[in-house]
């Protein structure tokens, strides 16, 4: 906010420490009882977590609000400077009190004013001079943009006397002969104090040491020495007996101060344990976010480590289901069985427009509840919400919000079963940053999960496509994201041909079932012979099929592969038999040029090879009815390609034969695995039979 001048205007800015407020509260509930306080505190939009939290800081608005309120209710003007003479024993000065007895003297304190009332306020730059040995000047000039207001110079006022209080137990007296409200520059305050017994004491046994000895230096020559010597004995237990006296005092003072110290001590040592606990909390809890992606072995690592390290007597979340129409009851600690058993069986209602339970009311407003005491708050929880409560037999409690990306996930509540310290915002900052982490890592599990089955989902997809389109395709098109992976391409391959034999009529006996049977497992190791030998079936004819060498992936001995592959699928198929009789095949090679790629339209494509080398395989595997000791019938360009391979000698040239859909004839060759190296027998009908056309050839 701006002035008309254009000066900045800090109201808003956090200035003053809730020390300062709980002053106030303390001094007004001992001395004005009857008056409401929570009342002024929800005036001045202040809540009760935030003040006992001794690292919050309030605004200039919240405590002129504070103040005009308080006013009002105590019909006391001048209440700012009874409050801040109040401080000297407040429980609200705690650490910082300790921290000033800490100076152990007034004069110290003062002087080093400076360095101690920035742990109260940030609304004034202060100077600290020595004017003598009990007088100092303090000098009190706002900061730019701050509008200080006359009842915190009296404020200011009464802690500078309960500042002398602390140390003397009395008052000191100030002067304010300059003040930003009298049109001064800054306020100055001019501190008189009172010299302490010990002080007062200290100084007549220094100023009657040199009086004293030096009157019986000069009595020594004036009287005899029997009275010299009385006197000097005399002079010496007076010095003795004020040092003695003195001693006592200043002995007495510090023992107060230390008495002070340790109880700032105990409160500064709660308060390193609280503080190594939180970070061993967050070290926990960052561990098991990191590492666990189950939500439920997460969730109970962070309640485990809650129940550890924070000082609270029970605890737990709770999550929303799918529908996030229910919160449910997911992990605790502290709970005692039956207890458990309660929040097991209930649910609280995030479909009720009704429903004003505290942990509906988080989750929905995405804001923490505190409650340092439960009866207070029974009037604004339903029948319902209050007879649970009062089940749970709760004190006071937390209750924050697990939110993810503005959507809520669940609540995390810690609660006292008896009333132990004010739970305060510090408590909710830690809590809320614990809820924060919890809801990143359910999300992350979640996500991992969702992850987990899309990739189990992907490779259930992926083996069911690899039935359909060879899984190099797959690869290259996962692994590089082409997408017109599917264009034809050139490639020189060995196209495989096989038909069972008769197979149409002596299945006929068969049922539907056991014939599907009998085909499937057959395929099946043919399957896993072909891709044995890098071949691919691209699709079933009935009781045949049709596989390819030398592609999608080029092979370089993709004849002799196939041709290897022929001799095993046979050896194979006469495990099978039909009609009590191994089943018989016939297989089909030739080698050449052929397209490969998606044949169809966009609806509806069929990954396969076309051309005359295709062609040509199946028309040779038909003329294995004719040649029936052969059972693998190959091309002349398959033929050459075998000429290293051990078998070559037993390849037998079947001649050329006739065939339709070309103008010239085709040269077969015949390899029957059957028969042994050296003879030479075929049958003879095979070499006998004159050209002619084959049906279906």
């Amino acid at each position: 906010m701006k002035q008309a001048s254009g000066q900045h205007q800090r109201i808003d800015e956090p200035l003053y420490n809730s020390r300062l407020i709980r002053n106030y509260v303390e001094y007004v509930r001992r001395f004005h009882p009857d008056v409401d306080v929570a009342e002024i505190l929800r005036y001045a939009w202040i809540t009760t977590y935030e003040l006992e939290d001794q690292g919050h800081w309030f605004s200039q608005w919240q405590a002129d609000r504070f103040h005009e309120r308080l006013v009002q209710k105590t019909g006391d003007s001048r209440i700012s400077r009874k409050v801040g003479r109040y401080a000297a024993s407040s429980q609200a000065s705690g650490a910082l009190r300790s921290y000033t007895l800490g100076f152990m003297s007034p004069g110290a304190a003062y002087w080093l004013f400076e360095k101690i009332a920035p742990y109260a306020t940030r609304a004034y730059s202060f100077k600290s001079r020595r004017l003598g040995s009990n007088r100092f000047s303090i000098t009190a000039a706002p900061v730019e943009g701050v509008s200080v207001k006359p009842y915190q110079c009296e404020n200011l006022i009464g802690q500078l006397e309960a500042l002398s209080k602390l140390f003397t137990g009395k008052f000191p007296r100030i002067e304010h002969p300059e003040c930003i409200h009298r049109g001064g520059a800054c306020c100055r305050y001019v501190i008189t104090l009172e010299r302490s017994p010990s002080f007062v004491w200290r100084r007549l046994r220094n100023y009657l040491i040199l009086p004293a000895l030096g009157a019986c230096l000069a009595l020594h020559f004036f009287i005899s020495s029997i009275s010299w010597t009385v006197l000097t004995l005399l002079f010496i237990s007076v010095a003795l007996g004020i040092s003695f006296y003195f001693e006592h005092l200043e002995k007495r003072e510090l023992e107060k101060n230390v008495e002070a110290q340790r109880d700032a001590v105990k409160h500064l040592l709660d308060q390193i344990n609280m503080r190594y606990n939180d970070a061993q909390l967050v070290k926990e809890i960052g561990q098991a976010t990191s590492m666990l992606l189950d939500v439920r072995t997460l969730l109970k690592s962070v309640v485990q480590a809650i129940e550890n390290r924070l000082d609270f007597d029970r605890g737990g979340i709770w999550l929303c289901n799918k529908e996030k129409s229910r919160l449910v009851y997911t992990l605790g600690f502290g709970y005692q069985p039956e207890v458990e058993q309660l929040l097991k069986a209930t649910e609280f209602h995030l479909d009720n427009p009704q429903s004003r339970g505290i942990a509906v009311q988080a989750f929905r407003q995405q804001r923490p509840f505190l409650v340092n005491d439960v009866s207070r708050i029974e009037k604004d929880l339903s029948r319902k919400s209050l007879a649970f409560v009062q089940k749970l037999g709760t004190h006071s409690f937390i209750c924050v919000p697990i939110v993810y990306e503005r959507e809520s996930l669940g609540v995390l509540f810690v609660d006292n079963l008896k009333s132990k310290r004010p739970l305060s915002q510090s408590d909710i900052s830690l809590l809320t940053g614990i809820a924060t982490q919890i809801a990143i890592s359910i999300r992350n599990a979640l996500s991992y999960q969702k992850l987990r089955e899309s990739k189990e989902r992907e490779q259930r997809l992926r083996e069911l496509f690899e039935k359909y389109v060879p899984s190099p395709i797959i690869k290259r098109y996962l692994d590089f994201g082409e997408e017109n992976l599917f264009k034809g391409e050139e490639f020189s391959i060995t196209a495989l041909f096989l038909d069972i034999r008769g197979f149409t009529t002596r299945s006929e006996s068969m049922e539907a079932k056991d014939v599907v049977s009998f085909l499937n497992g057959f395929f099946e190791r043919c399957s896993a012979i072909i891709t044995q030998k890098n071949g691919h079936i691209n699709k079933y004819t009935g009781d045949g099929l049709f596989a390819i060498f030398g592609a999608p992936e080029p092979l370089a001995d993709h004849a002799r592969l196939a041709f290897d592959t022929a001799r095993e699928l046979f050896a194979m198929s006469r495990s099978f038999l039909l009609d009590g009789e191994p089943m018989k095949i016939g297989i089909g090679l030739n080698t050449g040029r052929a397209i490969v790629g998606n044949i169809g339209s966009q609806a509806k494509v069929e990954y396969t090879a076309i051309g005359d080398t295709v062609n040509t395989a199946a028309r040779l595997q038909e003329f294995t009815k004719l040649f029936h000791d052969f059972p693998i019938i190959m091309s002349r360009t398959v033929w050459e390609q075998l000429s290293s391979h051990p078998t070559y000698s037993q390849i037998r040239n079947l001649g050329t034969r006739h065939v339709r859909g070309k103008k010239g004839e085709l040269e077969a060759f015949g390899f029957n695995p059957l028969s042994r190296p050296g003879k030479d027998k075929v049958h003879e009908a095979a070499g006998l039979v004159p050209l002619q056309r084959i049906k279906g050839v």
